[in-house]
């Protein structure tokens, strides 16, 4: 087990961004208003995806099936890994700094489900700037669970908490990573970000 310093990064929100205009694309190219898709990933069935308890093209063909578009599980994969995928290659840089001067290990800490972890680590290369992607389907809970923060300090190794700093664009993760005892700081943006890699200790959880 180790304490030496820690850096956990959420991934949607912080490095990975939609694209802009995937709602029209979407509708041009499967007829599904963005709104049902947003339902989808809020519905039980998803969840039980997120916690590895689902596979992920069992609950789309379920949900896809009625739509009429069955036979398209593959294609709408694609078309949602895709347009869910552009990394903020200056928040990396941000992340690969803070390595380079702190001599401490980075991680990212996300609610997924497999299949997408495979794409983020290897077709989108994330996995060359992490010594790990700790995500909800492998710990089987999702954020904000407490249990969450728990596991994933254990898989990180990491014997105190406070050695952890965590940044994410979700007020109650922020939260709940604080009640178990990490340091934890809200991502507004880039600029955010640098301040809170550039803060004493003292100063991450503001």
């Amino acid at each position: 087990m180790s304490s030496s310093p820690v850096l956990v990064l959420d991934i949607d929100g912080v490095i990975v961004h939609s694209a802009p205009d995937w709602p029209d694309k979407l509708q041009a190219t499967f007829g599904v208003p963005a709104a049902d898709l947003l339902a989808f990933f809020e519905s039980p069935p998803f969840v039980q995806v997120l916690q590895g308890r689902l596979d992920v093209y069992v609950a789309l063909h379920e949900w896809l099936e009625p739509r009429g578009l069955a036979d398209r599980v593959q294609e709408f994969v694609g078309f949602w890994f895709d347009n869910d995928g552009t990394v903020d290659r200056e928040v990396l840089a941000m992340a690969d700094d803070w390595r380079g001067r702190t001599g401490g290990r980075v991680f990212a800490a996300s609610n997924q489900e497999h299949h997408r972890v495979v794409f983020l680590r290897e077709h989108l290369g994330l996995g060359a700037h992490f010594d790990e992607i700790v995500y909800s389907a492998a710990l089987g809970v999702c954020k904000p669970d407490r249990v969450f923060f728990t596991n994933a300090q254990a898989r990180m190794a990491v014997t105190a908490a406070r050695a952890i700093l965590f940044v994410d664009d979700r007020p109650a993760n922020v939260d709940a990573a604080r009640m178990c005892g990490w340091r934890a700081a809200l991502y507004r943006g880039r600029e955010s970000l640098a301040r809170v890699l550039a803060t004493p200790e003292q100063g991450y959880g503001e």
